[in-house]
């Protein structure tokens, strides 16, 4: 074989070999699934927070029907400390004060107060800037109350009060003699093991400030409101109030 002969055998084994070892490779690995553009993978779920149980509703040892209205339906109130409960039409609501509750009608004015710790005040009878005035009470309504944990007999009393020139209902619970003989100051406490409570209009009485609902015109006007819807419905409300163990 000359020497172009044996150039072309030598490159027809090298040719060979190299496609005996490109034989002897495994297949090449497939590409893994890819995400397509604009896709990316969903967030994990987030576990939620568990919804909070509602506070159980104060129970109630009153019957439903208090001073002639039917209460089934109303809400039983805690006050805050768990002092006392009381109850408010649905309607109705209520709203923390530093010193208790705020009792609201359905259109959100303030009719009355639960107050702990109330102050029966220094004996002065004064209007709503705190000058000394004339006076002169009637009372309208007088309703004895069962409040146990109360020291003493309790009743709903309803006043017409005049300081100077302006008249002011008074309503609230107080002690049965002053309610019987109101002579002002009218002071609307109740005492307790636990210290002194007002629930009423105010609890000193002068038809102003938070009281201010309840100046009226004149006596006339004082005497009609007892025959009203409202009247008997705040009466109630007054008459449910309960202390709690310990109060």
């Amino acid at each position: 074989m000359d020497r172009t002969g044996r150039a072309i055998a030598a490159l027809a084994l090298s040719v060979a070999a190299v496609a005996l070892v490109g034989c002897s490779q495994g297949p090449a690995p497939s590409p893994g699934p890819s995400i397509p553009p604009g896709i990316t993978a969903p967030p994990p779920t987030p576990v939620g927070e568990p919804e909070p149980e509602p506070a159980p509703e104060p129970e109630s040892s009153l019957p439903a029907e208090i001073a002639g209205v039917d209460t089934s339906g109303w809400t039983q109130v805690a006050v805050p400390s768990g002092a006392a409960t009381f109850r408010i039409p649905p309607d109705w609501s209520t709203a923390e004060q530093a010193d208790g509750l705020a009792v609201l009608r359905a259109d959100g004015e303030r009719q009355l107060a639960l107050v702990e710790g109330a102050s029966r005040g220094d004996g002065r009878c004064v209007d709503g800037a705190g000058t000394a005035v004339s006076w002169r009470t009637l009372p309208l309504d007088r309703q004895p109350v069962q409040v146990p944990g109360a020291s003493g007999e309790i009743a709903f009393g309803a006043v017409a009060l005049q300081l100077g020139g302006q008249w002011i209902v008074s309503v609230g619970l107080l002690p049965n003699a002053e309610a019987q003989s109101p002579r002002c100051p009218i002071a609307n406490v109740v005492d307790t093991s636990e210290g002194a409570i007002s629930f009423a209009s105010e609890v000193l009485p002068t038809g102003s400030g938070p009281g201010a609902p309840w100046a009226v015109g004149s006596l006339e006007a004082a005497q009609g409101y007892v025959a009203t819807e409202e009247f008997a419905t705040i009466r109630a409300i007054l008459m449910s109030l309960e202390l709690l163990s310990g109060a």
